[in-house]
């Protein structure tokens, strides 16, 4: 099953937190394995709802490591918890991840730059992607415009 291309915005912090994990863990892995198990980390992360997953203990912790319905990466595992906690704290500056990313306008290098700095395990490619993911107005790069025109039908 090929992976939908249709951006929809995301409708809640959860969703932003669920995209960006979905980004981060499908970094350096085969998209169709993390999203085969998606449903399952939705289940064990609680939906993704930052404040839920924000308080997730050391004992949940080594739960999620023996969950085999979801990749068991220590470090991404460890920094869903930590974005959660990011998530919260920019909720508390902006009032919601949409406005967060709103406040940088078409900044979109800015942007990048920002998400790098205030998430976990969030690289040029993973911020890049995780904002291509929520339907951000990107300007595609070189790369892609080539990928793009080799792929249009």
């Amino acid at each position: 099953m090929a992976p939908s291309w249709k951006v929809t915005p995301p409708k809640s912090d959860a969703d932003y937190l669920d995209r960006m994990m979905k980004v981060i863990f499908t970094a350096g892995l085969k998209w169709t394995v993390v999203d085969k198990k998606w449903p399952n980390f939705r289940k064990a992360f609680a939906g993704f709802e930052p404040a839920r997953v924000a308080r997730l203990s050391e004992a949940d912790f080594k739960t999620l490591m023996n969950d085999a319905g979801i990749v068991r990466n220590e470090k991404k595992i460890r920094a869903t918890i930590q974005n959660a906690k990011a998530v919260l704290t920019l909720k508390k500056e902006y009032g919601s991840m949409k406005q967060y990313v709103d406040s940088f306008g078409r900044e979109e290098g800015r942007l990048q730059k920002d998400l790098q700095v205030k998430f976990e395990h969030m690289g040029p490619s993973s911020a890049r992607m995780f904002l291509w993911s929520i339907g951000y107005p990107l300007k595609p790069t070189k790369e892609e415009k080539a990928w793009m025109a080799a792929n249009s039908e």
